[in-house]
């Protein structure tokens, strides 16, 4: 009966110890998770503000690009306009 008793109580207390064992470590795994999770958040916020600037970027060169052709034209324009020499 003793040893019953003793096979019962290590088979629970080997169980428990697992099972917190197992707690901790699943506990770990989703502090890690939440810690790349949150990184990832933080570098797609940087990239999405790095797309945001690259596109102000873009449309500002066209805007100079645009007003650089319509001064050429206008230039052009002129000097078709001027008498011959």
């Amino acid at each position: 009966m003793l040893i019953v008793f003793a096979l019962i109580s290590g088979l629970i207390i080997g169980g428990g110890s697992v099972g917190i064992w197992l707690s901790r470590r699943w506990q770990q795994q989703i502090k890690d998770a939440e810690t790349s999770l949150a990184e990832l958040v933080s570098q797609h916020q940087q990239e999405q503000q790095a797309g945001k600037e690259l596109r102000q970027q873009a449309a500002d060169l066209s805007y100079q690009l645009n007003e650089a052709s319509k001064t050429i034209r206008y230039l052009e324009s002129r000097q078709d306009n001027l008498p011959a020499p």
